[in-house]
């Protein structure tokens, strides 16, 4: 048995969830009259064809109905029949084609069957039951088998959409955009035009195909050779500056086709061999419509020639359409490869399921894993009735992008037989293509570009459904349950036979006819709401179909208007932004618009997240809504930009508490042990949290706007800051200033950022993140006191009553509290942080005056690491300790004279240099030891010259008060001479050793730097002399050698080294 019937399935009692019901499209619209189809499971999906259409139920059955022509059945909606080879299959998607069907099981494996005339099954022989097809990437090494995760069905072919978002097709016909002349094609090809691309969805009309595209990011170029054969996941084909480089309008047929050939002149066009195997290689059956014929083709390329020689309009509604640039071309070309995206390993809300309607994989982004608002719209395929939205009515052999829908957000898009739908975030409908009977939603006809759709105002769409001659459109009304909007054919009831004749005739056309009645714009259709809340919406043929859940324990209803307020709010903001905030900025008006595109892009991301979350039927986990797995993420955003969200919008902060509220009710229908019970409430918590605390800034948004109504003027004017907030004041005379003079008057203002003191017309502003208080205990004198220490002075403030004086204490304390965010180092909530890291610029005189410091205070004093730096270019980085420099710091000071810096690297106490430490001089001189009270003092070294290591001269010993003092070693490299001895301020004086280049050693005394009294000199050759010095290197004695003692006089002459005088024998 090949399939049977469910008869022993229909349900007594129906299910809750996946309720169908289905309808005649072309019926009158006042007996629209919905018929329900019972079973005993929930339909995960419903796809409808020609005159058929398929069943997904929980369990993964699938069910068919309607003219199964490939069986001679006739099967009717009530009693659909069971695909028994299905069975077991797990199969989580399904398709139906103009006269055939697919399915789509978990390992994404494809299954089809039907009329196979045209290849479209993807088999050679006739498929009159389920059958396996295998789609196989042989340009991989070794060849692989593709995962195919989404499945669509035109007339004549077939689309797939693999895990790693390439596109597949087989069947006959231009709308597979493949390079082939030779059709039927019978084993799924890759269609590589949108090799690289990252493809989200696809739709299929009756002859022309649609692509939802990622929109490739600015820095996706590459420039890497593509190789012959290539390993598995990568893609052979041009990149984009590769076809940059050689692509203009030249190489470009009318029908989209790059050419081999440029004609200087003419436009190219293919082989007439290959257009006519093109046009004429379907097989008419008598189930399918006939091709697209040689003649078409030609008269396409004639106009088209035409229109680009005179530089007209090819556009019969008058679109103008120039020769483009390259550059231009950009957008339509395809982009390097991406590899595809990871396989996901836990189901997402924000990415349907398989079984999910029509998106077979949302465009996420890489980081957060929400759906990406930056697509694009591809079509190809037959264009007579300007379906294909280019601005002309021709075909295209190969995709091509659809500019004017470029930044228009679109999130899906479907297909009718000769009209095409897109649906954006902000709840838009464009339609393009035939509107013979009013499909589109306008009055135009044709409409070969884009154009919205008339909507009433309030109706926000948020899903699509094109069939034959009609669209439905499921959107959001002025109550929280979906409403049904449909636009297109009416006719007056006929007998049976009649309609299956029209149907019949309907069929076999090629081009729709204008309809007797038809609505010019979408109108809503009755009864809808007495079918639930629907979910989704399904259109094929002159058919209509929804599915629909019933309100259970609230919990259908809340994620409705969860996704419901989501959306209005969406659409709310952009309107914001296009209408205020744009034109603003456009003005040259200073507008921050950082927070709120972060909170646009944010809420856009997640309304749609929430209506693919509704279609997905099957798996409805409420643990991966959004809200939750990115919490942190929505709290961040509204608080990025609180302060513009307080002033200026008000909507946002409802929207907080709206979580809150849909939150709680969702976590009502759970048990309070379960995981989603806990998910939910912790979710409910953060959410009203921040509302809470973001209301709080709204009243003291509000309160702040009377306190500066009523305290207008100019010598206020310049205390009004945007971000300021009053917290009290003491206008009342609650507060004043200690020891005032008794006719004197003091005004203290608390803003949420300093406290300000206010004598007549002067002001004295004391920032919060440097200000300290501390209650002054009371004493005999019943003064309710309490003190103010800043940086550079301190005050005491007294309160008029206790009450007042705890009022002030606490708002001062909570106010420095928040200023420094929720309290500082060491301290309690609530308590003023003794010890904390701010920013103050000291006015008073002093070391510090006109000085800026960042770092570490104590009690109103700086305290810890920081960093000083003074107007004249001083900077201190380093430790400080009650108010000065202590402990380990670098010091950058100054040299005007040499233009260049002393630097020092050492310890200090008390605010000056003190314990060791390295200084480089501007000079050059480099001292590294030890000091005092700023001064070198103890043992120290000190090398003078660009390097320390040839250096000219080098001192090592001790030092007192910054002068050399005591025994030091001193090396003049210069003169090749080294003395080891004593000194005395900075001279040498006392006994020392001197021994030079030329090997002469001296050992004596020095006075006041120079050679002074009995002394011994020893030349290189080991002649010693004894005497008296009375200058350097200057000595009257006596020489003592082997030949006896000889007076001499000896002097040392820098040029010609050693005088030896005798004076006597």
């Amino acid at each position: 048995v090949l399939y049977c019937s469910p008869a022993n399935e229909q349900a007594a009692t129906p299910p809750e969830r996946g309720l169908l019901h289905i309808w005649q499209s072309a019926g009158p619209s006042d007996q629209f009259c919905p018929e329900r189809v019972l079973l005993s499971r929930p339909v995960l999906q419903a796809t409808l064809g020609e005159h058929h259409g398929l069943l997904l139920t929980q369990g993964e059955y699938v069910y068919s109905f309607g003219e199964l022509l490939w069986r001679d059945l006739s099967i009717p909606v009530s009693a659909p029949v069971l695909e028994v080879s299905l069975l077991g299959k797990t199969v989580v998607r399904v398709a139906a084609g103009g006269f055939h069907c697919g399915a789509l099981s978990e390992q994404g494996s494809v299954y089809m069957w039907g009329e196979n005339t045209a290849g479209q099954c993807g088999l050679t022989e006739k498929v009159s039951e389920p059958c396996p097809v295998s789609v196989v990437d042989s340009e991989v090494v070794p060849p692989a088998v593709v995962r195919v995760v989404d499945l669509a069905c035109g007339r004549e072919h077939s689309l797939a959409l693999s895990s790693q978002n390439e596109l597949w097709a087989w069947g006959s016909g231009c709308q597979l955009g493949l390079v082939t002349n030779t059709f039927p094609v019978w084993r799924p090809q890759k269609v590589e035009h949108l090799a690289g691309r990252h493809v989200i969805q696809v739709a299929c009309g009756a002859y022309h195909s649609l692509a939802l595209v990622r929109s490739l990011p600015p820095q996706n170029y590459s420039t890497q050779n593509t190789p012959e054969k290539r390993e598995r996941g990568q893609s052979p084909h041009y990149t984009v500056t590769e076809r940059e480089d050689t692509v203009d309008d030249a190489h470009y047929c009318p029908l989209g086709v790059e050419l081999s050939e440029v004609l200087t002149g003419e436009v190219s066009i293919f082989k007439k061999e290959g257009i006519k195997q093109i046009c004429n290689s379907g097989v008419s059956g008598p189930y399918s419509s006939s091709p697209v014929c040689l003649e078409e083709v030609r008269l396409c390329l004639e106009t088209e020639k035409k229109a680009l020689q005179g530089q007209k309009s090819s556009s019969l509604t008058n679109i103008n359409q120039k020769g483009n640039t390259a550059v231009n071309r950009r957008r339509s070309l395809p982009g390097t490869p991406t590899h595809g995206s990871p396989r996901r390993r836990r189901p997402c809300a924000c990415r349907p399921s398989s079984a999910g309607r029509t998106q077979a994989s949302a465009p996420e982004e890489a980081g957060d894993r929400l759906p990406s608002l930056g697509t694009e719209v591809w079509s190809w395929g037959r264009g007579s009735e300007g379906q294909l939205g280019h601005g002309d009515q021709l075909a295209r052999l190969q995709p091509l992008c659809i500019k004017s829908l470029t930044g228009e957000e679109v999130i899906k898009v479907a297909a009718g037989s000769h009209h095409s739908l897109a649906l954006s975030a902000q709840c838009q409908v464009f339609s393009w293509g035939s509107n013979m009977c009013g499909q589109l939603g306008h009055v135009n006809s044709p409409v070969t570009i884009p154009q919205q759709a008339k909507l009433s105002e309030g109706l926000r769409v948020w899903d699509v459904s094109a069939g034959q001659s009609h669209s439905l459109l499921l959107a959001d009304g002025d109550c929280i349950q979906p409403i049904l909007l449909y636009c297109g054919q009416h006719q007056e009831p006929m007998s049976a036979q009649s309609e299956r004749s029209h149907q019949n005739q309907r069929s076999y056309q090629r081009s729709p006819n204008r309809a007797e009645s038809y609505t010019v714009r979408p109108t809503l259709l009755p009864l809808c709401m007495e079918m639930g809340y629907i979910s989704s919406v399904c259109s094929g043929g002159q058919s209509c179909a929804v599915l629909a859940d019933q309100n259970v324990m609230g919990f259908i209803s809340a994620i409705h208007e969860l996704a419901s307020r989501e959306r209005h709010f969406y659409c709310w903001l952009s309107s914001v932004r296009k209408l205020l905030l744009t034109p603003l900025r456009n003005r040259g008006e200073t507008v921050s618009l950082l927070s709120f595109v972060h909170l646009s892009t944010l809420i856009g991301r997640h309304s749609t997240c929430l209506s693919y979350f509704l279609h997905d039927v099957q798996s409805r986990d409420v643990t991966s809504l959004p809200l939750l797995t990115h919490t942190e993420h929505f709290l961040d955003i509204y608080k990025d930009g609180e302060l513009d969200l307080v002033s200026l919008l008000y909507w946002p902060l409802q929207q907080l508490h709206h979580y809150s509220r849909i939150l709680l009710k969702l976590a009502a229908c759970y048990d309070v042990l379960t995981i989603e019970y806990q998910s939910l409430h912790q979710g409910c918590i953060q959410f009203e949290s921040l509302s809470l605390s973001l209301l709080r800034r709204k009243k003291e948004a509000e309160t702040t706007f009377l306190f500066w109504k009523t305290h207008c003027g100019k010598h206020t004017e310049v205390l009004r800051l945007p971000q300021r907030r009053v917290v009290c004041e003491s206008s009342n005379r609650s507060l004043t200033l200690q020891n005032a003079g008794r006719f004197s008057n003091h005004w203290f203002i608390l803003f949420n950022d300093a406290l300000v003191h206010t004598q007549f017309s002067s002001h004295h502003v004391y920032p919060l993140t440097c200000l300290w208080v501390k209650p002054v205990t009371e004493d005999s004198s019943g003064l309710y006191a309490i003190k103010i220490t800043c940086p550079e002075e301190s005050f005491t403030l007294v309160a008029s009553t206790p009450q007042e004086k705890n009022k002030w204490l606490r708002s001062l304390n909570q106010a420095v509290d928040q200023v420094l965010g929720g309290g500082g180092q060491g301290s309690s909530p609530g308590m003023t942080a003794m010890s904390r890291t701010a920013s103050y610029t000291f006015t008073g005189e002093g070391r510090f005056k006109d000085a800026q410091y960042t770092g570490g205070w104590l009690a109103g004093r700086v305290h810890g690491r920081g960093t000083m730096k003074w107007p004249d270019g001083r900077t201190y980085t380093g430790n400080f300790k009650n108010g000065l420099e202590d402990g380990y710091g670098e010091c950058i000071i100054p040299n005007k004279v040499l233009n260049k810096p002393d630097t020092y690297q050492g310890h200090w106490k008390d605010g000056k240099i003190h314990g060791f430490g390295k200084y480089k001089y501007a000079s050059g001189e480099v001292y590294e030891g030890c000091f005092c009270d700023g001064q070198r003092h103890g043992y120290g070294m000190l090398s003078s010259g660009k390097q320390a290591r040839t250096s000219s001269s080098v001192f090592i010993g001790q030092w007192v008060q910054d002068r050399k003092t005591g025994y030091g070693v001193y090396d003049d490299i210069t003169k090749g001479e080294k003395y080891m001895g004593l000194w005395l301020d900075d001279q040498r004086n006392g006994s020392a050793v001197v021994v030079t280049q030329y090997g002469v050693y001296y050992e004596g005394t020095f006075k006041e730097n120079k050679m002074s009294g009995p002394g011994l000199l020893v030349s290189d050759d080991d002649t010693a002399f004894h005497g008296e010095f009375s200058d350097d290197w200057t000595v009257n004695g006596k020489v003592e050698k082997n030949l006896g003692s000889v007076q001499w006089r000896v002097e040392h002459r820098a040029e010609s080294g050693w005088d030896v005088h005798q004076t006597s024998y």
